[in-house]
């Protein structure tokens, strides 16, 4: 079950990374793109936004970085990346109806990962100091 969530944090990020440039794409039809330099320089922030949305769903699928209690940093950078994918596609996939099934069902995997990966573990054990383990009173 937790491969596929993985598998399915994978998928989902990788799509939201590549979908600001895949919309531009398919939205020039059969025209012209620029080359070189100039297509570099119309791709780079679309890819830069797309890791923005989809940064959250990657890090959540690599597989020891959010685990478990060993990485608090991770597990908020990821939970924080999250929301702003999930505000992302609020924003941008509720607006129309050709695009709201895909825009629900990246909240609702976003949901599952988060409720799967980062809500359980939320709260860390503190390590314990070698204060606490002395025999002094």
């Amino acid at each position: 079950m937790i491969t596929l969530l993985r598998l399915t944090a994978l998928l989902l990020g990788t799509v939201m990374t590549l979908a600001p440039i895949a919309l531009l794409l398919f939205s020039h039809g059969s025209g012209q793109l620029p080359s070189g330099d100039r297509l570099f320089n119309l791709l780079a922030p679309l890819l830069v936004i797309g890791l923005a949305f989809g940064l959250g769903p990657l890090l959540i699928a690599l597989p020891r970085l959010v685990a478990g209690q060993r990485n608090p940093g991770a597990r908020l950078a990821a939970a924080l990346l999250l929301l702003v994918s999930a505000g992302g596609l609020v924003l941008f996939g509720m607006g129309g109806v050709a695009s709201l099934l895909p825009a629900v069902l990246g909240l609702v995997a976003e949901s599952v990962l988060f409720a799967v990966f980062i809500w359980p573990a939320r709260s860390f054990a503190a390590p314990a100091s070698d204060q606490d383990r002395s025999p002094s009173t």
